[in-house]
């Protein structure tokens, strides 16, 4: 059973192909929105926010939590500079939580048991993954790796339920043929799974033991400086 204090939290995601923002409030999820997108997230991300704050108003807050990725770069940047700056306004903590675990979390919600896969994209050939036990703790370290060593994981598994927004893109380049007896979901990110997860963690973490959130890169971005920029470093 989760047990969580009663604090008032707004989240924000924006790490993968949607954008979300939700409000935890009294002990449950209060309002939320949410839309998939490829693009547009810094667009979209503070009018849901607003949205979902209207009643109590962003004064009423004890707790910003933002994904922190893995996931797409610029959607990272978005999400966790717009959180920044609401707690900077407001004198609150900013908490991170990380995409892998917000997957878990969502499989768990949908009464998914045994162990989890969680694959996330990485717009390239690769994955982002992460293996968690029946038991909930992580197997491994999160990895990006290639659609073979995804294999190698399963059956190191003796199966698992894949979960994430690149299952059907893995399914698609997989070559092992007892994959179609896996199960499989595709989902995708929701700040109502990071608002689930902050309350949880700010029930057993004190405010002023937060860190503030910085984003998860399991490589560097796919972004280099402008050309001035770089005549400077050389410099």
């Amino acid at each position: 059973m989760i047990t969580t204090s009663d604090p008032t939290i707004l989240a924000l995601d924006a790490a993968g192909a949607a954008c979300s923002a939700a409000l935890w409030a009294g002990g449950v999820i209060a309002s939320r929105r949410w839309e998939a997108m490829d693009r547009g997230h810094a667009e979209a991300l503070m009018p849901m926010a607003r949205d979902v704050v209207t009643g109590g108003g962003f004064e009423s807050l004890d707790l910003v939590a933002v994904s922190i990725g893995p996931g797409a770069y610029t959607g990272l940047r978005i999400a966790i500079a717009a959180a920044r700056g609401l707690g900077l306004a407001l004198g609150i903590p900013v908490m991170g939580i990380g995409s892998l675990e917000v997957h878990r979390h969502l499989a768990r919600n949908d009464g998914v048991t045994g162990p989890v896969v969680v694959l996330l994209e990485t717009k390239r050939a690769d994955f982002y993954i992460q293996a968690f036990g029946s038991d909930d703790i992580p197997l491994a370290e999160p990895l990006v790796v290639g659609a073979a060593e995804v294999e190698q994981k399963i059956a190191s598994l003796g199966g698992a339920t894949l979960v994430g927004d690149a299952v059907e893109r893995f399914v698609d380049q997989a070559t092992d043929h007892h994959l179609d007896q896996i199960v499989r979901r595709t989902q995708a990110a929701d700040a109502a799974a990071v608002a689930t997860l902050a309350a949880v963690a700010f029930g057993e973490l004190p405010g002023a033991d937060i860190t503030p959130p910085r984003p998860m890169y399991l490589r560097p971005p796919d972004t280099s400086p402008p050309a001035a920029d770089r005549q400077r470093l050389r410099g």
